[in-house]
């Protein structure tokens, strides 16, 4: 009797035994085996190949499974993407932007031209694809606003011994006989950006109550090496008379960003500018504006002078003369001084506001 019981004990340990080797052939070293293990799998728990429990994962999951602070992110990651996201404004054709701005003061529409004057070189083709951009810039400006935009290469009038800048006197008197609709013509020089294309000239400074708040009173007008004139700019200035808006910076006015009306007043004053006796005098054309302003009474009494930012911002400078965020353009001038046109340019063109983004904004 007590060897059969001894046999079956036998029997079974042996039985025991190719159970487990079956169970290893078949699910491989550290397999969970056990009933209690089996319950464990639940929990992300393995047996490794010391017998210690750890959190790697079950035996189904890759060795390098996401833990639980990347199924976190993921999970993050798939709120934000099905939150909903501002749309970004689509780039509009010119068609799609024409008069878009509605705009109401006069003038209005194709009474204002914006014109580039240029022969492609001087001191800023540092700028890579200056003409280019510029084009784009002005063209969606005045698509937006119902303007015209005028190109004229100036070196149809270029002559020898004259310095080229002298040419666009020429070109502003060309633009008022090509559009013969135009009341007023706004040259902007080509290294500028139009950074705030809202901005509708009439409710800006063109119409006259606009006007009378933007005009510099009692601001000395300076002479071209700083100094004062002995001249301020007066308060009996009668805004219906006004011909001509400047800006002035430190030293004197700034040709970059002129207006002119059509009327005799200034058919005369751009015949007498490129007088050649002022172009022998002067080494620029700028210097021979402010010399007319400053000798001439009748000029002044058809200038408004403006604070700079008002029309013509510097792409550096202090609060009075440096760009700030709300202003209408910004120019380039004098940045070669410390060659960083290109650099300046980049970073100004990337910050302006488009005509696109402006419409999208007014449609949200």
């Amino acid at each position: 009797m007590l060897r059969r019981s001894r046999l079956v004990v036998a029997l079974a340990l042996m039985a025991t035994m190719a159970l487990i080797f079956v169970s290893l052939s078949t699910y491989g070293r550290g397999a969970i085996i056990t009933e209690g293990l089996q319950e464990s799998k639940s929990s992300n728990l393995v047996m490794d190949n010391s017998a210690q429990v750890n959190s790697l994962g079950t035996e189904d999951k890759a060795p390098n499974a996401p833990t639980d602070e990347d199924t976190s992110k993921e999970q993050q990651q798939q709120i934000t993407d099905s939150s909903p996201q501002p749309a970004q404004p689509s780039h509009l054709t010119l068609d799609e932007m024409r008069n878009k701005a509605r705009d109401t003061m006069e003038p209005k529409g194709k009474k204002i031209v914006v014109l580039t004057a240029t022969d492609g070189k001087g001191n800023n083709g540092a700028i890579e694809n200056l003409i280019e951009m510029v084009t784009e810039n002005r063209e969606e400006y005045c698509a937006y606003h119902d303007y015209v935009y005028q190109f004229i290469n100036i070196s149809k009038y270029h002559i020898d011994g004259r310095p080229p800048v002298w040419s666009k006197i020429p070109a502003i008197q060309e633009s008022f006989e090509i559009n013969s609709g135009a009341e007023w013509v706004w040259l902007l020089d080509t290294d500028a950006i139009i950074m705030t294309p809202q901005i509708d000239l009439a409710k800006h400074i063109l119409d006259p109550e606009s006007m009378k708040t933007r005009i510099a009173y009692d601001a000395p007008i300076t002479l071209t090496d700083g100094k004062p004139s002995g001249l301020t700019v007066s308060r009996d200035i009668d805004v219906q008379n006004i011909d001509m808006i400047i800006a002035q910076d430190e030293i004197g006015v700034n040709a970059g960003s002129i207006l002119f009306r059509r009327s005799e007043w200034t058919k005369s004053l751009l015949q007498n500018w490129v007088h050649p006796d002022h172009v022998k005098q002067h080494a620029n054309e700028q210097d021979a504006l402010n010399y007319l302003i400053i000798n001439n009474d009748d000029i002044r009494k058809h200038t408004a002078i403006l604070p700079q930012r008002v029309i013509n911002a510097f792409s550096v400078g202090g609060e009075n003369m440096g760009w700030v965020t709300g202003d209408l353009a910004v120019h380039f001038a004098g940045c070669w001084v410390d060659n960083a046109c290109d650099s300046r340019w980049k970073d100004f063109w990337s910050r302006r506001v488009t005509v696109s983004e402006t419409i999208a904004s007014h449609q949200s």
